[in-house]
């Protein structure tokens, strides 16, 4: 049976998002003595407005899990892997991944004592498909929000992104997400050693 040409689209945008979580851990091995790197779970509400793509009409949620390593003393480099699932015209809404590469600018130093960092962002994501007429594309995104440490490792992450992308080519959806999420710093290997 002959595959239609959006399965191999797919296929490659995944493998495409898979090297950008690989790429993401060894930024975090390699700035193991800097500190400010953390992994995130996340989940939240995601509006889309009235569009001509009918399966992208209505309310979703949006989870997954993720990460970011700071690479600077304000930049960091963040990447995430989740699904968005209808909550609203669910007979023809699609269950969707999002594989997401992320870089984003911290207004508070790496180094400080402050417990909140806001933060803004921008990247690029994968859109797939899931089941049958799925498919896939490539989004722009963008947004802010703040960390707020509750602990030392711990924290509490407020954001806003808005998806744009081209589904079906022609008119552009649009996705605007409320993610919160849990932070949880990761341990420097100077920090281990310190602790040994």
């Amino acid at each position: 049976m002959k595959r239609p040409m959006g399965h191999y689209r797919s296929r490659k945008i995944a493998r495409l998002g898979l090297a950008a979580l690989a790429f993401l851990c060894s930024s975090i091995a390699a700035s193991a003595q800097q500190s400010g790197n953390y992994g995130c779970v996340f989940g939240g509400p995601v509006i889309v407005p009235q569009s001509a793509f009918t399966r992208w009409n209505g309310d979703f949620m949006h989870a997954g899990v993720g990460g970011e390593a700071r690479l600077t003393d304000r930049f960091g480099l963040g990447a995430e892997a989740g699904v968005l699932v209808p909550f609203t015209n669910q007979d023809v809404a699609l269950t969707t991944g999002v594989l997401s590469v992320t870089p984003a600018y911290h207004f508070t130093p790496r180094k400080s004592e402050s417990k909140t960092d806001p933060v803004v962002d921008a990247g690029f994501s994968a859109v797939l498909g899931i089941g049958a007429g799925g498919g896939g594309a490539a989004a722009f995104h963008y947004g802010g929000g703040v960390n707020y440490w509750v602990a030392r490792r711990l924290g509490l992450r407020l954001e806003f992104r808005h998806h744009v992308w081209l589904p079906e080519g022609g008119e552009s959806s649009n996705l605007g997400g409320f993610p919160v999420g849990v932070p949880l710093r990761l341990r420097s290997v100077a920090n281990l050693r310190e602790e040994a």
